[in-house]
């Protein structure tokens, strides 16, 4: 089983992981099979959108920022009802997307090659200018043991 260890540290502020939050560097691109239709057709690929992923033990399914996915041009593939803490029985769109994990020596590149994500307004920046574009949600989780440790500002990942 590969591990990885994610230090959470910034040169000036020092340990981050209580600020941040368990992050992790992600790219979201178009699944092989939207990649393969766009080659077909002769439509341009859009280039994968990179930044991070908030690991959110409190939520059940994956979500990205919905915007990249209207500006990759992908139309929605399914609907769901969704609540959070500020919004009740909300139906939100779920996307078809590759996910890909760089700092995780995954199967292809570290790729989860064909998931569906919901699609959401998340996106900002955290203290240290690190864009968070997705919410990493158990429906990922249920594949990794993970260790928050805190004292060390660190995220342990097996998978």
């Amino acid at each position: 089983m590969p591990v990885f260890d994610f230090f959470h540290w910034d040169k000036d502020k020092g340990y981050t992981l209580a600020e941040t939050g368990a992050i992790l560097q992600v790219t979201v691109g178009l699944p092989p099979a939207l990649e393969q239709f766009c080659l077909q057709k002769n439509i341009a690929i859009p280039t994968p959108v990179s930044g991070y992923a908030l690991i959110d033990t409190g939520a059940s399914a994956s979500a990205v920022h919905e915007q990249i996915f209207t500006d990759f041009g992908v139309q929605p593939i399914d609907n769901i009802l969704m609540s959070t803490p500020h919004t009740r029985d909300k139906f939100s769109f779920v996307y078809p997307a590759k996910v890909q994990f760089p700092g995780l020596n995954l199967s292809g590149e570290g790729a989860l090659t064909s998931m569906r994500v919901v699609g959401c307004e998340l996106k900002w920046t955290t203290f240290d200018d690190k864009e968070i574009i997705m919410l990493m949600g158990r429906d990922l989780l249920k594949f990794f043991l993970m260790v928050y440790n805190g004292v060390q500002s660190d995220i342990t990942l097996a998978y």
